[in-house]
């Protein structure tokens, strides 16, 4: 299986080693911003193609920069000429990437992420730092996740009750990565607004667990050599913002999971 990976982000120096690392596995597109670093622009064209996206100012919903994620996310995918695509981000990396790549291979019908804040606090809110799946599947996903937020038409947190999820389970406000597994699991036939709708938590539970267990492949981040990952996304949330270790965010409040069976 031929795959392709998608940095996308605004472009950091980690972007270049990212890129370095992932071309040992695939092709590698990078799909920036076009008032990115020329530089940094020059140097990536050795190891990737780049996809240059206009710099917009957000209107409506952009909570965690939802927008600006999807639009980068979008013309990456809609670059890629593989029929398997892993999403990654321009600030982070991963020296091996080799588990990453057997656990998508191995798994080709599910998304496959890290384990970094894929919570087991709070239900449906897998990891978004890595997404791979089947382009058709990560495209569908996100032509859902851009009709999803058009419901928003303010630019600030959107309790997840407006949206039907009622269960103090989730967590309080609609975030990216809630977005993207209802947009995928939408895409997929599976409603859970409507399905989880007259289910006490225990249901509830049950549910996500057999659904994640289903559509997901999950990937140690402690299996993927030496790497950074970032969080800077939650305004109510304050600590560490970089992690270098797996136990830095195991310890951490938002109470990220190892395997699956912890659901």
């Amino acid at each position: 299986m031929k795959i392709t990976f998608v940095i996308q982000g605004p472009l950091t120096s980690e972007t270049i080693k990212t890129a370095e690392i992932a071309k040992k596995y695939g092709e590698v597109i990078v799909s920036c911003w076009d008032n990115d670093c020329p530089s940094l622009t020059k140097k990536l064209s050795k190891h990737a193609r780049i996809v240059k996206n206009k710099f917009f100012k957000p209107k409506g919903y952009n909570f965690q920069n939802i927008q600006y994620q999807i639009k980068t996310f979008f013309e990456g995918v809609r670059a890629a000429k593989t029929d398997y695509v892993i999403k990654l981000r321009s600030d982070e990396y991963f020296t091996d990437m080799s588990s990453l790549v057997d656990t998508a291979r191995k798994n080709p019908n599910k998304i496959t992420t890290c384990n970094f804040f894929f919570r087991s606090d709070v239900l449906f809110h897998p990891s978004d730092h890595i997404i791979g799946g089947k382009k058709k599947s990560l495209f569908a996903m996100l032509v859902w996740s851009m009709e999803f937020i058009k419901n928003f038409k303010e630019d600030k947190p959107v309790h997840v009750r407006k949206v039907g999820l009622k269960s103090d389970l989730f967590y309080k406000d609609v975030t990216a990565e809630l977005t993207f597994c209802i947009s995928y699991l939408k895409s997929r036939g599976i409603d859970i607004v409507e399905n989880i709708k007259g289910m006490d938590d225990n249901e509830l539970k049950k549910y996500h667990k057999k659904i994640m267990n289903n559509h997901y492949a999950l990937v140690r981040a402690s299996d993927m050599g030496n790497f950074l990952l970032r969080f800077k996304g939650n305004p109510d949330i304050t600590g560490p913002t970089a992690f270098t270790n797996e136990e830095q965010f195991l310890n951490y409040d938002l109470k990220s999971i190892k395997s699956l069976k912890e659901l």
